[in-house]
């Protein structure tokens, strides 16, 4: 007696392929609410346009809207974080390598200059939001200025390399104040204080020049108060 040996038919494979299904429903909707404030951010004002409206406008409930951003704020920092970004990438990217630190320093924050000049409205709100956001999105702000102030940080490292700044000077305070010369200097050229177009760069430019004559070799980067003490 022949024994027919029967196969089961593989069910399909819906659990394996679902949590993509879902990650790319997830997406599609973040691109959305994110192209929604964009557009009313930019076409209302930031303080006239409401969630209810991003959600509708999205074509996604207000509920899930807050999955993705509990707040106005953090809609925002998700609506310019990733265009920061992407600016930021592009400009150490595109480099000039064995150019002096200050011309690579500029290079870097004219993109920005640029990227801010096309919709200077939502860029002045950007700016104050990130500078002045509540606690619940300031992770992201952070983030983002860290990273930030760590790639000029990197910058000076290669100069330094080069003979350009001194062997003793601290890398992440020299980050962080080139981040705030830029920043200083932003908020002055939204602000309407230097005037339209590139009024920016020759402030930016002097403001850069003067810190980095104090990284140079020989230069005395001791603290008053220590060098007496010494």
């Amino acid at each position: 007696m022949s024994m027919v040996t029967s196969r089961k038919t593989s069910p399909p494979r819906e659990d394996a392929e679902a949590p993509g299904l879902r990650e790319r429903n997830k997406q599609e909707k973040l691109e959305r609410i994110r192209e929604a404030a964009r557009e009313l951010f930019a076409k209302k004002g930031f303080a006239e346009t409401t969630t209810r409206e991003i959600a509708q406008r999205a074509g996604v409930a207000t509920g899930t809207l807050f999955l993705y951003a509990r707040t106005k704020e953090e809609l925002l920092m998700l609506v310019l974080s990733e265009r920061v970004e992407a600016v930021q990438e592009e400009r150490f990217r595109t480099l000039p390598r064995e150019a002096p630190l200050l011309e690579q320093l500029l290079h870097v924050f004219e993109g920005f200059f640029t990227f801010y000049a096309k919709e200077p409205g939502l860029a002045r709100t950007f700016i104050r939001e990130l500078l002045f956001v509540e606690p619940g999105p300031a992770g992201e702000r952070m983030r983002l200025e860290r990273a930030f102030a760590a790639r000029l940080a990197e910058l000076v490292v290669a100069a330094r390399e080069r003979g350009e700044v001194a062997p003793e000077v601290d890398l992440e305070v020299a980050g962080l104040n080139l981040f705030s010369l830029y920043v200083t200097t932003l908020i002055a050229w939204l602000s309407g204080a230097l005037g339209p177009g590139e009024s920016w760069r020759p402030m930016l430019e002097r403001t850069l020049a003067l810190q980095l004559r104090g990284f140079g070799p020989g230069a005395d980067t001791l603290p008053r108060k220590k060098r007496r003490q010494s």
